[in-house]
């Protein structure tokens, strides 16, 4: 096993974000109650999915909540960047799924690498300079 120099972080960054949890919470107690009243036919999430919506479509959805709340957690520029791009990477796969402005995994494959060499080009330029300071309530 590899040493990676910032690990210690990254868990110090999941394990002390009160925040985070507590937005993880709220949104999977919303995402299985919206999933338990569609399975009790009192809400039709095909009427907002479209007729094709089948359950991988929730797949980029969980992208795109990981992503939010990277980004409303974000204690450093690298991770809100990491939520932004999930954000994007979760759209742009519903997107193709859902066959949204003509785009499929084959003609828009190259969207990702964009996107991810956006993030690396910003990342680079800023690098880990700017970080969100903890306040500390008095």
């Amino acid at each position: 096993m590899r040493y990676h120099p910032h690990s210690h972080e990254l868990l110090a960054h999941w394990r002390d974000n009160p925040r985070r949890r507590v937005l993880w919470g709220i949104a999977l107690v919303v995402l299985g109650s919206v999933v338990l009243l569609d399975r009790l036919a009192v809400l039709d999430l095909t009427q907002y999915l479209g007729p094709q919506a089948r359950w991988w479509h929730f797949g980029p959805l969980l992208l795109l909540l990981s992503g939010a709340i990277s980004v409303l957690s974000a204690r450093s520029l690298q991770h809100a960047l990491n939520g932004l791009l999930h954000i994007v990477l979760g759209t742009w796969v519903f997107a193709c799924l859902a066959q949204l402005w003509g785009l499929t995994f084959t003609n828009s494959w190259p969207i990702p690498l964009i996107v991810t060499g956006v993030q690396m080009l910003v990342h680079g330029w800023f690098g880990s300079q700017c970080t969100v300071t903890k306040e500390v309530a008095q």
